[in-house]
Formats: structure tokens, sequence, C-alpha cells
């Protein structure tokens, strides 16, 4: 590794890094009489992202690593909350302003590190004068981890929210910087191009948002293979859930057959994959409008449906304005049926249950009261 470093003149410039953490007291040197001390070594290894505007090449911890029949770090620490669970709630709220905004220290690798970042957020902001309320409160609901994902509703309130938000996380050390709009401004870092927001991509310029897809074609065509390709995509919303369905109904056709894990497939599964894996450069097309305009004409509109092999639910929001009625996909959520055989009404009954989950989770989210709900189902026995 230290090797393949140098090789790329990093090394160097990985070691400053240490440097700077050992001149803001994050780290420390070991004195010499506890060097040979009982203790927890954590490895380390460089990451590095050429397209970073702040750290060029960062350390990653492996709080994994352990001696044999020892625990390791992470076993002895508690997890937190699962995180990733807000990544819809907070993409939802950011959807709600005409102007977007985001930004991109903690200790990566270790299992507890984004939870206890997000509870030294939430602290500070919890305990900072009732003067800044507005903002406090906006970004309460705006940060994943050291990531603020928000919005605002014009050029002048962007450069107030802004300035104020540095303000507030610099008591407690945090630097914003680096922030990213589909609006230029005075403190705006880029206005144009595509941007990582959240694991999706966001297209400043067109200001939509599309999955980012991270899929090989290569190896054998097993268990093991379709369930790593179809993991590979992330898509909190559900944007790609009616594409994304087909490999897990196939998967699920390969448990039936109880084959190995990196047994092949048989050939007729493994047309149709190889046919759908063909097609999955098409996924990169598809995108929806990231502003969702909401006044005190919008619904909510949940759609659920069910058939043999799967069911799933969507919901969106449709807004009469001025100029028309626009409709937007917020999101979409799509199951594999039990392998245990079911009724169709019984299918349609657990797609109207993960509709009415989903419809709550989005009104919660967009927090808009007096928002109308209307359920839609070709089900009757479901609905009666």
């Amino acid at each position: 590794m230290c090797q393949r470093i140098d090789d790329q003149n990093l090394l160097n410039e990985y070691e400053v890094v240490f440097r700077q953490w050992e001149d803001l007291q994050i780290i420390e040197e070991v004195p010499k009489t506890e060097v040979d001390n009982f203790g927890y070594y954590l490895p380390h290894r460089p990451v590095m992202k050429q397209a970073s505007q702040t750290m060029k090449i960062r350390p990653v911890f492996d709080a994994s690593a352990r001696d044999k029949s020892q625990p390791s770090l992470n076993d002895c620490l508690n997890r937190g909350p699962n995180l990733i669970e807000l990544i819809p709630d907070i993409i939802d709220r950011f959807r709600l302003y005409p102007i977007g905004l985001s930004h991109c220290r903690v200790v990566f690798g270790i299992c507890s590190s984004p939870f206890q970042l997000s509870a030294c957020i939430d602290h500070l902001l919890e305990n900072f004068p009732a003067r800044f309320d507005d903002v406090t409160q906006k970004l309460k609901h705006s940060f994943y981890v050291d990531n603020c994902v928000t919005g605002v509703t014009d050029i002048k309130e962007q450069e107030s929210f802004i300035n104020k938000a540095i303000e507030v996380m610099a008591r407690g050390c945090f630097n914003l910087r680096g922030w990213e709009s589909n609006v230029p401004g005075r403190y705006i870092f880029r206005s144009s191009g595509v941007t990582s927001l959240l694991g999706l991509l966001w297209d400043l310029d067109q200001d939509t948002l599309k999955c980012n897809l991270n899929y090989s074609g290569e190896g054998e065509i097993s268990k093991r293979n379709v369930l790593a390709m179809v993991h590979k995509i992330f898509d909190p919303l559900g944007i790609l859930s009616p594409t994304t369905l087909l490999p897990k109904v196939l998967l699920q056709e390969a448990w039936k057959l109880k084959l190995k894990w990196d047994d092949p497939l048989p050939e007729n599964i493994q047309k149709i994959f190889r046919k759908w894996r063909d097609e999955i450069v098409y996924h990169e097309k598809i995108n929806i409008p990231r502003y969702v305009e909401i006044n005190e004409n919008s619904e909510l509109h949940l759609f659920v449906d069910a058939c043999k092999s799967s069911y799933g639910a969507c919901v969106y929001i449709r807004t009469v304005t001025p100029l028309g009625v626009k409709i937007r996909l917020i999101r979409a959520k799509s199951r594999v049926a039990p392998l245990k055989t079911m009724t169709i009404p019984r299918l349609e009954l657990m797609a109207g249950c993960i509709g009415a989950r989903l419809v709550h989770s989005v009104y919660a989210a967009l927090d808009v009261p007096d928002l109308k709900i209307i359920a839609w189902s070709d089900s009757m026995v479901a609905l009666w």
C-alpha cells in the first residue's frame, strides 16, 4: 500500500494530513513510556479522491481489524441508529425549494462515527441562541453526517442563510465549505455540472436528480453476482423501482432451485438477466426534476398495485399552478412477493400496507399540515 502511494508521489501528502491533525490536537504522539503497554492499534489506509476540492487524500481507519479470538474496536462500540433511513426525508425537503443548497471531520471506518458526528451537531443546534432559530431549525433537518442539504427561495435568502449557517457551525469548530447550488451566488463554489448528493447525482444546470450507477457486467451469472449487481444500485427515492425489480424476481427463482451461491444459473434465467444487464446503460438517462412546487392546491396521490410475483407503491404530488397542472414523482417502493404462494388479494393488501407507510413518511418529511392525501387501488377486495 505504501509503495503504491509512493509511486504516485502521494506519500508526503498523506503524511501532511497527520501533521495537520497533530497541530489541531486531533491526534497526539504516544509517549515513549507507553509504547510497550497493552493497547489497540488502529490500522489505516489512504483513500484518494481527485475530484475533492478540500482533501485529495484522506485516511480511512479499519476499526473492524482484530487479533485472533479477540474483538475488534467496532465490536465494542454501539453503532447507533441507522442514519441511511433519513436520506429520503432529507431529499424530500430539499426538493421543496426552487434554489437547492449543498455543502460537502470524523474518523472514517469506525462504526459509531456517523452517529457521534450527528449527536454533536444536534447538541450544538439545540443549545444555540434563540435569535438564530430560523437557521438552526432548518439545519436540524438538513444534515446527513457531514453533508448539509437544504434550499432557499431566492438569492437574498441564499446569501443570508449561508452566512448565518457558517457562523452557527463555526461555534462548534465545523467549517461549512464548498457550497453548491443550481443558482450562482456570493458564497457558491459550484453552480454548474453534475455533483454528488447523498448518493444521487444532481445536475446543477438542468436541476434534475438521477441515480449514480456503478455496475460491472463481468463474471459468471450466479446468485452471488446477480445480488452484487442489484446492491450496487443505490436508489433511496425508488426512481428505478420498476427496472430494478426484475433481477430481484430472477434471484428469487434461483433460490427456489436451491442452487449454491457460485453455481451458474439456468440458461432461461441467464438469458433474461443478460438482456436486463445489457440495457442497464439506459438507466443513466432516467432522471426526475429536483424542484417540487407546493401551494394550497397541492395533493399527494398514492398508487398501489400487486401481481403474482411482486407488489409496489408510488407517491406523486399534483399541484395546480397558473401555468397548468404539475405532477412530480416523490418516492416509489417495490417488493418481491414472498416465496410462500399468496393470493392476489392478499398481495394487494400488502401493497396497500407499504403504500400507507410510504405516503405517511413523505407527508411527515414535507411537513405541510393541510396537504391532502388521495390513495388509489384497483383492488375492490383491498379497498373493502
